[in-house]
């Protein structure tokens, strides 16, 4: 290979290299949570907007069906989302694309709370009964 050609190879190499970096897109990991704000007298504007992106649903389940609460929760992506159920009987509330559970004890209120990072229409139901009582909707930002 002669010195001319090398040297292409080289400029080559590290205008690809460059291209790469400069084009290729920036998403954040489903794993990056935010750093912890520190705690201050005034509210800062992230720690309001936190606030405001809290979504909590009270569900009520009797013999297997939802008597209580919505049957679709609504949420927008990147919202932290709590649902508190009751349950008449022993059970498990599985919410499926999330793979998030939470047992249920008869008649002791049970909370799930978890960040909405995937967006779409994801049922939810009582795991050992295989009974679905609703879905989670989260809309994209």
């Amino acid at each position: 290979m002669s010195k001319n050609n090398l040297i292409y190879l080289i400029i080559g190499v590290i205008v690809l290299v460059g291209l790469f970096y400069l084009l290729k897109p920036k998403t954040p990991s489903p794993t990056e949570t935010p750093a912890p704000s520190t705690s201050s007298a005034e509210p800062t504007a992230s720690s309001s907007a936190q606030i405001s992106n809290s979504k909590s649903f009270d569900l009520v389940v009797k013999n297997k069906k939802l008597v209580s609460g919505p049957d679709t929760l609504k949420v927008t992506e990147g919202d932290q989302v709590t649902i508190n159920i009751t349950s008449d009987e022993d059970e498990e509330l599985h919410l499926h694309g999330y793979d998030k559970s939470v047992d249920l004890t008869k008649n002791q209120p049970s909370s799930l709370t978890f960040q909405a990072i995937l967006t779409g229409r994801f049922p939810y139901e009582l795991e050992k009964s295989k009974t679905e009582i609703g879905a989670l909707e989260v809309q994209p930002k």
